[in-house]
């Protein structure tokens, strides 16, 4: 979902370039012009992110981390829903809380899936030391 909001936003911003440019060609203003590349600049930086993403999606270029990790609840700072997985001193963002038992003092087997630019978060499982499931966010067939 974040993705199509990235593409709506910059392609918004690219719309806003349009509108700002033709008024800056009509009226030669200053300010018109710093909107307009204001706007190009977001249209840029939102088209592109949305461009990395959606490329590592479709390719399925993904990068997999495993190995002990433990997990840390971002609710105070990113909002109602996210999760970090640390592995060491490298951490991942995912939206799924698991709905088991978990904070830095449990330590968990994980493997974690994350697109290979945005390094945003598909989906991971955590595990027992002895290989048990405990929580996965792929679905199940």
């Amino acid at each position: 979902m974040e993705v199509v909001f990235y593409w709506l936003i910059g392609l918004l911003c690219l719309g806003s370039l349009v509108i700002y440019w033709m008024d800056w060609r009509k009226t030669r203003n200053r300010v018109k012009l710093g909107q307009a590349v204001l706007a190009g600049i977001a249209s840029i930086v939102l088209v592109g992110m949305a461009g990395m993403e959606t490329y590592d999606r479709m390719t399925t270029n993904y990068i997999v981390e495993t190995g002990e990790c433990y997990v840390v609840d971002d609710r105070s700072s990113k909002g109602p829903s996210n999760v970090t997985l640390w592995f060491g001193e490298r951490s991942y963002d995912f939206k799924e809380i698991p709905d088991v038992t978990y904070g830095p003092g449990y330590v968990f087997t994980c493997r974690a899936t994350m697109t290979k630019q945005m390094q945003s978060g598909i989906d991971y499982e955590l595990r027992t030391r002895d290989g048990e499931l405990l929580y996965s966010t792929k679905l199940e067939d």
